[in-house]
């Protein structure tokens, strides 16, 4: 199926009187010109204008290219959950089947969303798939704690069985741990003071172990970038909580320390984080699963607003900014899936703004 068909199960609220644009040339638009890197409602307006010969060559474009105030009305008629089917049927056929892949789950915040308030920024939580860089799901949430129940509608809806699921500390959550483990999925997951007696345990039991002097480093890493030094030695242990903890926390058979050691002009600082996990302590690969979690931030984040300018919008009209970032992360995908002869997101984006035949390779494989 190419592009254009999965985007005909976008569903939007427009009345059949107010129909002048086609909705699917619209959004083969929008994808198109963030594509090229277009930011704004008006950057889409006038790469249309410029383009519209070759976008006629895929679509019909009866009445030509809506203006930009159009556009961002009827963004804001899709329904976002229509939206995501389209990404979903995408990536469903793009995604092959790894061993045991890994999906961090994260929130990010839209800088340049908001009104009058900084605090009404829309959040968006994101699931990612950090071996391959593709966006699965997002959903919206209006507070940081919102993320919490978030993230579990987003498990029940996705098919996560066989992999590693990583997030932070937030959702250091038992009910989060069991959706997860009745889902037929790993995680592991950070463990901070917000969970005060099981931060103490988990904290406790290294600390035994290292003042016995018989820790056993099963991961060590070294990396110098830009001058700064850094270590890491991970440490793991069988999940031995008191009886209390053991059954508040059934999911739970390891417990992971990584130790950093860092130096930055001569300064040296030590700092150790915790983990626990669903998998067996003598998992070779634990260290590696909490290094992945942040290729979202890196991977994902980064690219959003350094490549697509994500933070520098002052697109806020509501619906529209949801959908439209939706939109930032399916061309991020299709980007990142195209193996077309550029080294970088950045690359990609510049050739396509420049060459017909390059986007139409993103898109047809032309």
């Amino acid at each position: 199926m190419s592009i254009l068909d999965h985007l005909t199960v976008i569903e939007e609220t427009r009345s059949d009187i107010n129909q002048k644009h086609n909705l699917i040339d619209v959004m083969f638009l929008i994808i198109t010109a963030i594509s090229s890197g277009c930011e704004g409602w008006q950057d889409i307006e006038i790469y249309g204008d410029e383009k519209l010969s070759w976008l006629r060559q895929y679509r019909a474009f009866r009445h030509g290219i809506p203006r930009r105030h159009t556009i961002a009305r009827i963004l804001r008629s899709v329904v976002a959950e229509s939206l995501l089917e389209a990404l979903a049927l995408w990536l469903n056929e793009q995604r092959q089947s790894l061993n045991k892949p890994i999906i961090a789950f994260d929130g990010k915040v839209l800088r340049g969303s908001y009104r009058n308030d900084r605090k009404t920024a829309l959040q968006l939580v994101t699931a990612y798939d950090t071996e391959r860089g593709l966006v699965l799901s997002q959903k919206p949430t209006k507070t940081k704690n919102g993320e919490i129940s978030v993230v579990r509608q987003m498990l029940d809806i996705l098919d996560v069985k066989g992999s590693v699921i990583t997030m932070d500390a937030l959702h250091c959550q038992r009910e989060t741990l069991e959706i997860i483990s009745d889902k037929k999925a790993h995680v592991v997951v950070q463990v901070k003071k917000n969970q005060p007696k099981l931060f103490d345990a988990v904290s406790n039991s290294f600390q035994a172990v290292f003042d016995a002097n018989k820790e056993k480093v099963v991961t060590h890493i070294k990396q110098e970038i830009h001058g700064r030094k850094e270590e890491r030695y991970v440490y793991q242990l069988k999940a031995n909580l008191p009886t209390e903890l053991a059954q508040k926390w059934p999911t739970i058979r390891s417990i992971i320390a990584v130790e950093r050691h860092r130096t930055v002009k001569n300064k040296c600082s030590i700092d150790t984080s915790y983990y626990i996990s669903s998998m067996s302590p003598k998992h070779k690969m634990l260290g590696h699963y909490i290094r992945q979690h942040w290729r979202i931030e890196n991977s994902q984040h980064y690219v959003l607003d350094v490549v697509f300018k994500e933070d520098d919008s002052r697109i806020a009209l509501e619906g529209a900014v949801e959908n439209i970032a939706l939109f930032r992360r399916f061309v991020m995908n299709i980007l990142r899936q195209c193996e077309c002869g550029a080294p970088s997101q950045r690359s990609k984006i510049k050739k396509a703004s420049w060459s017909d035949d390059y986007r139409a390779r993103i898109f047809f494989g032309l």
